[in-house]
């Protein structure tokens, strides 16, 4: 079972699962046969007879006036004479094919053989096409009326294509063109990474169709293998055997130094990613694995790769040696520049297709991010000398946003002294007023003693709660004295009352309210009996038992 589970496994992994646009599926006449292609985008170096041999006669399967389009010069090795086709927006390009003059029967006139030229916006200039065995010169017609198509192998990603018309002698011709291919929906218009590298004398892991720049290290500017929808074979050594295979791309882990490689894709606008796939190469047993690690940044400009990386960590395979394709999720991060960086597992590291997973979104991304270099490059210029990194222009003064800043950092900075400056003035004088004697609530001059002790009338035992006082009206209890506490009963009496509590603080008493608003006896309590008259004096009996007024 355990066999069949890992046969099973290794069927998987040998499927090449390409993501993004097929070749083989992208054949579709873009226009020239049916007119989708407007006469006005169609243009040409000379003509005969512009009205009619003019470029708007040059379309396949079309008998029109004189029946296709006729330079005015002969064909010759050096190409003078050229049919252009505007497209509009980039293209994928799988074929071409092409026509003679057919003219009912009367025309003779055709192209034996032709080059093309084609215009990317990115590239900004137009490029010779050749094919992977580095041919220049397609096959064309044998006579007026058969259509030849040569198919693109690699593809051309143009908004612009020429047909050239070539002769190694000199002769008149006359053509009829089409264009196959679809649009270019993946959004890629270039990538950026370093050439491959060598295996031994005779193997070149290098992009060969790439059609962008090469300074001899770097590649940029342009698109190649890793775009081009086609996977190499399992086998790297097959590539080199047959010409006509599509090749990997790799790089040698001694030459590097240990570094990681860099591929940096730019796109047409800003999107929205959710995937990135790379179909890798894993033929251990000869030193080839794949990736141990991969980064992806992304960046609005090319040039600041803000926020943390998605970091990507590949378990390593010695068990099956056929290549895989490696996805990564990309979480909807947004970007018009995504930078891959891949760490070694191994000595080689082959790469054949990396597609996307992305949708277009709209927003004003490009105007903010020149805004960005416009004010970095001010601040450069204002402060030659000085290292100005991630600075955001937000206003339009010749100071950029730095003076901007300085004035609400200093605004912010005295806010922040003044609060604290509150806070510690606060904490002062809480501290004072809690460390200081509280005055007495009781006025000076007020004798607290007078207060609290009892009325004496007559003669009466005196007790120990009460003393006597000036004051006939009231007898007022003495504050027990701290040392006098009662203790609780014994533990063998039944249910025994708890020790009375320390008396209430003052503000209980009518002591002080007394000395503070001066004395205003309150009503009696319905308890005693009315108040007499003034010329009698009321006696107060006290014993143990019970008080009792009288006359």
């Amino acid at each position: 079972m355990m066999d069949f589970s890992l046969g099973l496994l290794g069927f998987f992994f040998a499927l090449p699962a390409i993501y993004g646009l097929d070749p083989s599926q992208c054949i579709t006449p873009l226009g020239m046969e049916n007119g989708l292609i407007k006469d006005e985008h169609i243009t040409a170096s000379s003509s005969f007879d512009h009205g009619n041999v003019g470029p708007h006669h040059g379309r396949i399967r079309n008998e029109l006036h004189g029946g296709a389009w006729c330079p005015l010069t002969p064909a010759t090795p050096d190409l003078k004479e050229w049919i252009e086709i505007d497209l509009q927006d980039v293209h994928m390009i799988t074929a071409t094919g092409t026509q003679g003059r057919f003219g009912n029967g009367q025309g003779v006139e055709f192209a034996e053989s032709y080059m093309l030229e084609y215009w990317r916006p990115r590239l900004n200039k137009w490029m010779r096409y050749h094919n992977r065995t580095g041919n220049e010169v397609l096959k064309g017609n044998i006579n007026t009326y058969l259509e030849s198509k040569s198919q693109l192998d690699p593809p051309i990603w143009a908004s612009k294509i020429r047909f050239l018309p070539f002769s190694y002698h000199r002769r008149t011709v006359c053509m009829r063109v089409e264009i196959y291919g679809c649009r270019w929906t993946e959004g890629v218009a270039s990538y950026s990474m370093p050439q491959g590298d060598k295996r031994g004398n005779s193997w070149e892991f290098y992009d060969i169709s790439y059609d962008g720049h090469w300074d001899g290290e770097k590649l940029k500017y342009g698109l190649g293998q890793l775009t081009d929808g086609q996977v190499a074979p399992d086998d790297f050594k097959l590539a080199f055997y047959n010409t006509n295979a599509q090749g990997w791309v790799g790089w040698k882990n001694d030459t590097r130094e240990n570094t990681p490689i860099d591929i940096v894709f730019e796109f047409d606008k800003v999107r929205e990613f959710t995937a990135v796939h790379l179909y890798c190469n894993n033929q251990f047993t000869k030193d080839v694995q794949v990736f141990a690690e991969a980064r992806v940044y992304f960046s609005i400009g090319g040039k600041r790769y803000k926020g943390e990386p998605i970091t990507y960590d590949y378990i390593e395979d010695v068990i099956f040696e056929t290549p895989r394709n490696v996805s990564i999720k990309l979480h909807h991060r947004v970007g018009r520049f995504v930078k891959i960086q891949l760490r070694f597992a191994s000595r080689w590291m082959l790469v054949s297709e990396i597609t996307f997973d992305s949708t277009s979104i709209n927003g004003n991304f490009s105007e903010e991010e020149e805004l960005e270099e416009k004010s970095a490059l001010d601040d450069q210029i204002a402060t030659p000398g000085i290292n100005n990194k991630n600075v955001v222009s937000a206003v339009n003064t010749q100071g950029g946003l730095g003076n901007y800043l300085g004035v609400v950092v200093g605004i912010l900075s005295v806010l922040v002294l003044l609060m604290i400056a509150a806070i510690i003035v606060v904490i002062i004088k809480q501290r004072r007023y809690k460390s200081s004697l509280r005055p007495s609530q009781v006025p000076s001059g007020c004798d607290k003693a007078v207060l609290y002790q009892e009325a004496s009338l007559g003669r009466f035992s005196r007790s120990s709660d009460y003393a006597d006082v000036k004051d006939s009206e009231y007898a007022v209890p003495l504050q027990p004295p701290t040392q006098n506490y009662r203790h609780p009963p014994p533990l063998l009496d039944f249910l025994p009352k708890p020790p009375p509590g320390p008396p209430p603080s003052e503000r209980y008493y009518a002591a002080t309210e007394i000395c503070n608003t001066g004395f205003v006896p309150p009503p009696p309590p319905l308890s005693t009996p009315p108040p007499v008259r003034l010329s009698r004096q009321p006696r107060y009996v006290s014993n143990t038992s019970r008080m009792h007024v009288g006359p």
